[in-house]
């Protein structure tokens, strides 16, 4: 009678190791490369996706890659017949070498991170335009990001809005931060400062504009469910901030967090085993 019940505890210790194994599996990591995205905006030639449905109507419900949101928000004016969006748009747009607004959807390095074809550009002019939702807690471990050929050469050359990052004489100390916040619920977690360009130091031949695919840790985040964006620039006047107010984006690496019901499974999992070897020990003497 009791070997029976140890074998049925040992049973149903078994089933429990194995059904907390495979809710604790989804801590495994996960990468968003947009490569799944094949939807493509009216006009754009099956390049780029900004939200337009080709209906020539608004939309702000945003799209998805790999089961996480990313934010959208397309407006079509009827009076002058025109579109313009923030948030994220994706891009498979390889003309990294062309400048001006109208190669908006370029990354600067031409192509995806690790060479896929497909990237994100986000078009953050306010801290909120664009908001990544991941549905769960996860824990991020870094994100891929780079400068859009329109800010890029806008910065490297001055255009009619913005000025030449360093001046005439290469002194000025200009900068364009990128600021990472994480989110748990609406509780911040922390955030990760990134320059896309910097020209404040005293060695002018260190001042750089970033023009390739960066690497961004994020694990000092923490667990969260969303990240917002903010940017910043030296180059600020009377209506905000003149630099464009874009960045390119690539390979979310992330895994989620064990929800606390499946831990304490385990918990009570390994415990009856625990218990099982006690019991052996003790018969052995």
């Amino acid at each position: 009678m009791l070997l029976a019940r140890i074998s049925r505890a040992v049973c149903v210790a078994s089933y429990m190791l194995l059904s907390a194994a495979t809710l604790c599996s989804v801590g495994r990591s996960d990468i968003v490369g947009f490569e799944d995205n094949t939807r493509y905006s009216q006009g754009s030639n099956g390049q780029f996706y900004n939200g337009d449905l080709g209906n020539n109507t608004s939309n702000s419900q945003g799209w998805s890659s790999g089961g996480i949101h990313f934010s959208n928000s397309y407006t079509f004016d009827t009076q002058f017949n025109y579109g313009y969006w923030s948030g994220f748009s994706y891009s498979r747009v390889n003309a990294g070498n062309l400048s001006g607004f109208e190669n908006q959807y370029a990354a600067k390095p031409g192509i995806g991170s690790d060479g896929s074809a497909h990237y994100a550009i986000v078009y953050n002019a306010f801290s909120g335009n664009a908001v990544v939702t991941f549905g769960a807690q996860v824990q991020l471990s870094s994100i891929d990001v780079s400068n859009t050929a329109y800010t890029y050469f806008s910065m490297r050359d001055g255009d009619q809005f913005a000025k030449k990052f360093g001046g005439n004489s290469g002194n000025e100390e200009d900068f364009f931060k990128l600021e990472i916040q994480g989110f748990r619920g609406t509780v911040a977690t922390g955030s990760v400062d990134f320059f896309l360009a910097d020209y404040r130091f005293a060695d002018n031949s260190r001042d750089y504009l970033v023009d390739q695919w960066a690497r961004v840790n994020l694990s000092s985040l923490g667990a969260v469910d969303s990240l917002k964006f903010a940017l910043s620039s030296s180059d600020v006047g009377q209506f905000g901030m003149n630099t464009p107010a874009y960045f390119a984006m690539d390979r979310i690496e992330f895994s989620a967090v064990p929800e606390p019901g499946s831990m304490a499974l385990l918990g009570a999992a390994s415990a009856a085993v625990w218990l099982r070897r006690r019991w052996k020990r003790g018969s052995a003497r």
